[in-house]
């Protein structure tokens, strides 16, 4: 199984110095990514956690700059908040300016006090969400020009560039807990990226997702947090010692997991990078 850790691009300790410092030491210590939370525009009254956030695309760029080997994600971007056109675009230059190291996840977003703040409309965007998809899919091709002609987005003769290293562009995973996210990754996506849930659930919805399609085979990327003191909820299924979240992750990784993207909850960056440490060292080697 592969690991990735989410970059602090938002909350009280959001900063240049420690953004940067949790991708160093998330690439000196083996991990195979980093990853970046998307936000634009949410109210106050929403924002909570969420303060302080910058950009996730502007930030994947100054990473870029910044690293040799690390690959670099999104989880997850709200697409349905932004032109594809423009997005498909900017992730093509990222990815031929970082030659190849770009990951994308893409969800509808929740907050329609957002889609109000940027102009777009909270009741379609599972519709221009699928169109999007294709426009990504579609610029990332290797045409030197595009046409599309769907029903919430149109265009002729755009002319693409530049073209992304990774043939086909960066796989796209959808993101989302629902039925429907589940639905949409296995007709449109290269994997299906979930939060954090209990074992049990996730059992019972691989099983739909192989009874929805049983030839595909798509890379299923779990977010979760990881705090090797803290007791178990919802939001933390994965808990305890070394040895019990080694033990944890053969269980998920049987039952379909091949990627976990995890969020390490420290009070601090030294903090975290020594809980990133102990996971290098005591639980990805084992998984």
């Amino acid at each position: 199984m592969k690991f990735g850790v989410v970059i602090p691009n938002y909350g009280k300790g959001a900063s240049r110095e420690n953004i940067l410092a949790t991708m160093q030491a998330a690439e000196e210590l083996g991990f195979h990514s980093v990853w970046l939370t998307d936000h634009i525009a949410l109210p106050e009254v929403q924002v909570g956690r969420f303060a302080n956030l910058y950009e996730s695309t502007t930030t994947m760029a100054f990473l870029a700059g910044n690293c040799k080997r690390i690959r670099l994600g999104i989880s997850t971007l709200v697409l349905p908040q932004r032109n594809p056109l423009e997005i498909a675009k900017k992730i093509a230059t990222l990815d031929a300016l970082s030659n190849g190291r770009v990951m994308l996840s893409v969800g509808v977003g929740w907050s329609m006090c957002e889609y109000q703040n940027l102009g777009y409309d909270f009741h379609n965007r599972g519709k221009r969400m699928d169109e999007a998809i294709q426009v990504l899919r579609l610029f990332w091709k290797g045409e030197s020009a595009i046409s599309f002609h769907g029903k919430h987005y149109t265009f002729e003769n755009v002319s693409v560039s530049p073209l992304t290293y990774q043939k086909n562009g960066p796989p796209i995973w959808i993101a989302g807990d629902s039925p429907i996210a589940i639905q949409r990754a296995v007709r449109l996506g290269d994997g299906w990226h979930p939060n954090s849930r209990p074992l049990s659930q996730f059992v019972q919805e691989i099983q739909h997702m192989r009874e929805l399609d049983a030839v595909r085979n798509i890379t299923i990327a779990m977010r979760f947090r990881v705090n090797f003191h803290k007791l178990p909820s919802d939001q933390r299924p994965l808990y305890g010692n070394a040895t019990k979240l080694v033990h944890q992750l053969h269980a998920y990784q049987q039952s379909g997991l091949s990627y976990g993207i995890v969020h390490f909850e420290g009070e601090s960056v030294k903090n975290c990078v020594r809980m990133m440490r102990k996971f290098s060292q005591e639980v990805q080697l084992s998984v």
